[in-house]
């Protein structure tokens, strides 16, 4: 089932459940709600009839006459009443419509039971006679003469739990208005629901069709965000990932065709090399072996620095991490050099920033190699008598070893920095390899330091040239 067909199945049920739910639990409060008001008038109505039959039972002294008396209630309140409006005029006679009002009047059931229990009066005669034990008498209204009880009144629902007509009749309609507006309020749930779903589920259908093109090789393939929720998001990260395949599909072929390009050269030598001695061309003497063997170990040295790379890049390179301190490694390699720039007549010098030690976990070797590849980098582009600087500091603020290696030499363009980190990359690409280097240095160092926790990062130096700046987390 598609997922548009799952949410569309999954959101009717939920509108149903809620619906249904809602509809019983407000049904059930209702009811209660209603049978409590209507519990609550027959209490009122119950106290008033118990005030008229204390007086009537403390004037005839019993209930001897009660059944006839309740009778004559409504009857009587009519000669009140006639009495009141056309004053004494004889004995009246009810008209139609004031019987009606008698007969409203009585449609509560009154029931009247004596201290003992007995049913002395029922409106209706049901009960009339019976006795009736004190826990059914629990919800009705003590008859009380002077301080004494001497019965108990209860009317229409204080006798009976069912409604009247009039009531179930309420609860019916207010039953079948409460089940419409119920299926009205799910029925456009459901229509929003599904109108919901087919939005969410729209840039999901789009996101697919791109990530098939994609999965096929399109890489042109891109998705228009609209909003700002978490689909919107979701696209926005699927472009960047396209640009990122992009760039890593181009640098693969910059890679592969760098590649080539870098082992033509001592392979063509070795072949042209070896041919000319095969045709007589070259002498077959130890000279000329000699220098096809110098372009194997070129080639040897090529191939063994592209492995490295990738074992580095890979996360296999196995680092014996020490607790070295930054400031005497850089003076060990800056001593370890100076003996080979001496033709330049180039200045090494060594500075530190604050107060020692400046302990950081790192393998000597690897580190090494890092500072050997910074300081031959400075050294190729300085001028002559030129001024190389190892400058090793420590931050507080997050805990880093910092080592900058400046020089004095052209620098680096700003739009050439995000990309001299990367392998092959030469910042002068007419320049051969064996003058400008094949471009691994520097991506090697940057991989080496990022196994060891640190950064990278290229900027000026206020000696005029570049500054190469290593950090890495302090021990």
């Amino acid at each position: 089932m598609r997922l548009r067909s799952r949410l569309s199945v999954f959101f009717v049920v939920v509108v149903f459940v809620a619906a249904g739910s809602t509809l019983l639990l407000v049904g059930f409060s209702a009811r209660s709600v209603f049978r409590s008001f209507v519990f609550s008038g027959d209490a009122q109505k119950a106290a008033t009839y118990a005030s008229i039959l204390a007086d009537y039972y403390s004037e005839k002294q019993s209930w001897r006459g009660v059944q006839a008396f309740l009778s004559e209630i409504p009857w009587l309140v009519f000669l009140r009443i006639d009495e009141r409006i056309h004053g004494d005029r004889g004995q009246p006679q009810p008209s139609a419509r004031s019987a009606e009002a008698m007969g409203s009047l009585m449609a509560d059931r009154i029931v009247v039971a004596d201290s003992s229990g007995l049913i002395v009066a029922d409106t209706s005669g049901k009960l009339l006679g019976t006795i009736h034990p004190p826990r059914h008498l629990a919800h009705g209204v003590p008859i009380l003469s002077g301080f004494e009880r001497v019965g108990t009144v209860l009317v229409g629902s204080m006798i009976d739990s069912g409604l009247s007509d009039l009531g179930s009749q309420f609860l019916e309609s207010f039953s079948a208005s409460l089940l419409w507006a119920t299926l009205l309020s799910a029925l456009i749930a459901i229509l929003l629901g599904l109108a919901l779903s087919a939005r969410l589920i729209r840039p999901l259908a789009s996101l697919n069709a791109a990530v098939r093109k994609v999965a096929s090789g399109d890489l042109s393939v891109r998705v228009t965000p609209s909003g700002r929720d978490e689909l919107s998001e979701l696209s926005v990260s699927f472009n960047a990932m396209t640009d990122e395949l992009v760039a890593l599909e181009e640098a693969k072929k910059r890679i592969i065709a760098d590649s080539a390009h870098e082992l033509r050269t001592p392979v063509t030598l070795i072949q042209g090399t070896i041919e000319a001695m095969i045709d007589g061309v070259y002498p077959l003497d130890a000279t000329t072996l000699s220098s096809v063997h110098e372009e194997v170990l070129r080639l040897s040295r090529l191939i063994d620095t592209l492995r490295e790379l990738e074992i580095i890049e890979s996360g296999r390179l196995e680092l014996k991490l020490e607790r070295l301190d930054a400031l005497v490694l850089a003076r060990k390699a800056a001593a370890q050099f100076a003996g080979a720039v001496g033709g330049k007549k180039i200045e090494m010098r060594t500075e530190s920033l604050g107060e020692g030690p400046f302990f950081v976990l790192a393998d000597s070797l690897r580190f090494g190699e890092v500072l050997y590849n910074l300081l031959a980098n400075a050294v190729r582009h300085s001028p002559q008598a030129g001024l190389v600087r190892i400058r090793v500091s420590k931050r507080s603020a997050d805990g880093e070893v910092r080592m900058a290696v400046d020089d004095q030499g052209p620098g680096v363009p700003a739009r050439e920095r995000a990309k001299i980190f990367e392998r092959f990359y030469r910042s002068d690409p007419s320049r051969a390899s064996d003058r400008g280097g094949r471009g691994l240095g520097l991506a090697i160092a940057s991989e080496i330091v990022k196994a060891h926790g640190g950064g990278l990062e290229v900027g000026d130096s206020d000696l005029g040239g570049a500054s190469f700046t290593l950090s890495l987390p302090a021990a």
